[in-house]
């Protein structure tokens, strides 16, 4: 008997199909405002619903907890040159609108080439025009210094990058506080208060990004939040704590899905398993 022939293009399971525009995201502010973690968490969860996401990677200056090293297939250019970086940024974004996939794009602090892109280009217009959403999420801690680097963006770079979402981020909460209040004074700051006038949500357009203790457990191993909560060992580090697996896996699986289903799904890379159900453990 003769064993039937399958074509190896056949054989390959299919792509889930896109459920919504590919969206183009990243994460502006300081340095150590929770940049890398945020977008780190988002690639994650939108690989494990489904989603087929590209990670590009322009920060070299964040070497210890580079996004690539959570996520080894990131893009990234060879030298850190503001213009080389700039024309490398252009080649992929022209690769985006071809191959229609989301990207998460981490570009680190300061003043960098996917600002001078949006300054010197008409490219948010330009890619709405092809279906591409440019989406800009400015992370601050409680520091009114995260706020003046916004009221900078705005005011002297005349940076206006489209969709825009403000997180603050509760892990960078001074020590024994927990409540949100601590962030009402960069709340009421002009920066803010201008990047959030034209959102009709209910939150605002401002979203808390729930805190981990613990969480340099994880970027101190370069490991994923389901490889840490799975108990894997890393060489060079002892063995993690039992509670601090705890503690990320209700982060991960119930936190973080919460904190995500605030936002306009949107404006969020394409989940075609939809979002994360946050976990029961009770």
């Amino acid at each position: 008997m003769t064993a039937t022939k399958v074509d190896p293009v056949q054989a390959k399971p299919a792509k889930p199909a896109r459920t919504k525009p590919p969206v183009l995201l990243t994460a502006v502010g300081r340095q150590r405002t929770g940049k890398t973690v945020f977008l780190n968490a988002l690639t994650e969860t939108v690989t494990r619903q489904g989603g087929d996401v590209e990670v590009w990677n322009t920060d070299h200056l964040n070497v210890s907890h580079s996004i690539s090293h959570f996520h080894p297939n990131a893009k990234k250019p060879a030298t850190g040159n503001l213009k080389e970086q700039k024309s490398w940024l252009e080649q992929q974004i022209e690769g985006m609108v071809k191959r229609q996939k989301d990207v998460i794009l981490d570009i680190g602090g300061g003043w960098t080439a996917f600002h001078e892109i949006i300054n010197s280009t008409p490219l948010v217009p330009q890619l709405s025009k092809l279906g591409i959403k440019v989406v800009v999420v400015y992370m601050l801690g409680t520091e009114l210094a995260d706020a003046d680097y916004l009221q900078d963006l705005q005011e002297k770079r005349r940076f206006l990058p489209g969709h825009s979402i403000i997180v603050m981020n509760r892990g960078l909460l001074p020590l024994g506080y927990t409540n949100n209040s601590h962030f009402d004074k960069i709340r009421q700051t002009p920066a803010v208060m201008n990047a959030t006038v034209d959102v009709s949500d209910e939150d605002g357009g401002i979203y808390f990004l729930p805190e981990l203790d613990g969480m340099d457990e994880i970027t101190d191993r370069r490991m994923s939040y389901a490889d840490f909560i799975d108990d894997k060992n890393v060489e060079g580090h002892p063995p993690s704590g039992l509670f601090d697996r705890m503690r990320a896996e209700v982060w991960f699986h119930r936190s973080f899905p919460e904190f995500l289903a605030q936002i306009d799904p949107s404006l969020l890379p394409d989940m075609p398993k939809g979002l994360p159900v946050p976990k029961d453990f009770e």
